[in-house]
């Protein structure tokens, strides 16, 4: 402790702070620890911390804050009250648009620290600091984790969890014992059962979801066998896929038998294309598929029982389907489990693993930079075409140094633009269009000028593909074309009209911004005189992509 009358210099207080902090450091030789430099900051400071485990986790968290001392001469030399640091940890997820539970808040303006409590499975926590000087955050645990910025952690967080991994690893050894016990009457009855009660979440045997559950499980693990053999399955494999789930409705393999028969009967169909079959010859091919069917399901039912030619058949082929498989075990087992969360079948949701749903994501970024600015001006950062491959969350999040930039997403088939919620991109499902989403944003430089930097771009989904690029790369040179008239009340209220005519067809970003601040606006762009799109705003208002025909396009049209 420092008395009164001794008088030390700022910089000395800090480096007896953190000698201080060394000193008493305690032991951790059997604990993972984690800890952030001493910073100052009078702002909020973020941090991330993941941690994923398939036991309960403890935590200890030790917060301390450097503060300014109070100055009103109370002889007890007791730090104010306003001047104390706050640490808060809330559970966080980039998916999610309201804030998580608080799970931990302390005020000190020396130093504290507690335990921290985690139920088995994967966190995400996020950590909120505010101090007045500085501060320091030092973890121990037994469980390995990752702390720091958002940068650092998030690469992680595209790794499936603990707990994902060992379901799926579970389902594909259950798999693995009933190929090896094929041939084996007892040993194929029991592990078939062991495989079922693997792969259905608990609580859904004897539940009217349990049906719908098998025809997911079948057609991952359909996927799974094309995926391990690379190439068209042979019939051989798809008739020991029918053996040996027993599915005989799975339209994918049904049609991959389709396309076979075809090209092997194309010659006796050439006569029946220009005519239509009589009662009697419909009624003949309606019996004679049924005896094929009878045949065919008679064959498969067959191929379950041990000793006759077709079940060493069907071994000898899952065999050699398994092998393959072992090779790359858990890639395969995580892909099969994969495959079954993709179909968003409701019993899904009742694997443990699925909580950890939220702190799985995939992540990619798009950068571009700027030149220096001058105060007072409008720009355009960023403007490119997404296409969604398939139906996805995705969460947009920008990263630049610039006071006043907003992002907009707009569906090109639509013309529609993404909800907002303060003025940030919401976490929205994007489905799959013709003309993909265009991502512009713009900003302004406010009363002084900007200096050249990066601005970036990070697109977050639940899984890979995320959205992709419409062309090679990412261009950020754009023409502009500047117009300024005085406004001339009437009895219209209409500010301006222009008519634009474009040589070649391409998109633009439309934006007008008046003297006065105050002033509500509405942009329109109109085709014949039929309103196309329209932005609204005060003092400002911005179309952020349309795509303008050339003439030659509309006389053709």
């Amino acid at each position: 402790s420092v008395s009164r009358e001794t008088w030390i210099s700022f910089e000395d207080f800090c480096i007896c702070f953190q000698n201080l902090y060394v000193f008493h450091k305690p032991h951790t030789y059997a604990y993972n620890y984690q800890k952030t430099d001493f910073k100052s900051t009078d702002d909020q400071v973020f941090y991330y911390l993941l941690v994923d485990s398939l036991m309960p986790t403890e935590i200890l968290v030790s917060f301390s804050a450097l503060v300014r001392w109070d100055d009103t001469g109370d002889t007890k030399r007791e730090c104010s009250s306003i001047s104390k640091g706050v640490l808060m940890v809330e559970h966080f997820s980039w998916k999610w648009v309201t804030p998580g539970e608080l799970m931990l808040k302390m005020h000190t303006s020396a130093t504290k620290a507690t335990v921290l409590n985690l139920p088995v499975g994967r966190h995400i926590l996020l950590f909120t600091v505010r101090s007045p000087v500085g501060h320091h955050i030092h973890l121990c645990s037994m469980v390995p984790c990752v702390f720091g910025e958002e940068d650092s952690v998030i690469p992680s967080l595209e790794k499936e969890s603990y707990r994902f991994i060992e379901q799926a690893t579970a389902i594909l050894k259950a798999v693995g014992n009933v190929i090896n016990n094929f041939s084996s009457k007892p040993g194929l009855s029991k592990s078939l059962k062991e495989l079922e009660r693997t792969h259905c979440p608990p609580g859904l045997h004897g539940t009217g979801m349990a049906e719908e559950h098998f025809k997911v499980f079948n057609s991952a693990f359909w996927c799974l066998i094309k995926y391990v053999l690379g190439k068209k399955a042979p019939y051989s494999y798809k008739f020991a896929f029918r053996s040996f789930t027993l599915d005989f409705k799975d339209t994918e393999v049904s049609e991959g038998d389709t396309v076979s028969s075809e090209t092997r009967e194309k010659n006796s169909l050439t006569s029946w294309q220009n005519r239509t079959p009589t009662s009697e010859e419909e009624a003949a091919a309606l019996k004679l598929q049924a005896i094929w069917r009878g045949i065919y399901v008679r064959k498969v039912l067959n191929s379950r029982k041990p000793g006759t030619k077709e079940n060493a058949n069907v071994k000898e082929t899952l065999q050699k389907l398994w092998t393959a498989m072992e090779l790359n075990f858990e890639q395969c087992a995580v892909m099969l489990l994969r495959e079954m969360f993709k179909r968003n079948c409701k019993s899904i949701e009742k694997f443990p693993c699925y909580e950890d749903e939220w702190c799985k994501i995939s992540f990619t970024d798009y950068a571009v930079t700027y030149a220096d600015l001058p105060p007072n001006t409008w720009f355009v950062v960023f403007r490119e075409i997404f296409l969604v491959p398939e139906d996805m969350l995705i969460v947009p999040k920008v990263y630049t140094t610039i006071p006043s930039c907003r992002l907009h997403v707009v569906d090109n088939d639509t013309l529609e633009e993404m909800p907002h919620v303060f003025f940030k991109v919401a976490p929205h499902i994007y489905p799959k269009n013709k003309k993909g989403y265009t991502f512009m944003a713009e900003a302004h430089t406010g009363d002084l000028p900007v200096e050249a930097g990066r601005w970036r771009l990070r697109l977050i989904g639940s899984h890979s593909p995320l959205p992709f690029l419409s062309r090679e790369a990412v261009n950020n040179v754009y023409s502009t074309k500047e117009i300024k008239e005085y406004y001339i009340p009437n009895d219209k209220h209409v500010m301006f009209r222009y008519s634009v005519k474009a040589t070649a067809s391409h998109i633009a970003t439309v934006q007008v911004q008046t003297s006065k601040s105050d002033v509500f606006i509405e942009l329109q762009i109109l085709d014949n005189e039929e309103k196309i799109v329209s932005a609204t705003g005060k003092g400002h208002a911005v179309i952020p992509a349309f795509n303008f025909l050339s003439n030659e396009t509309l006389l053709s049209s």
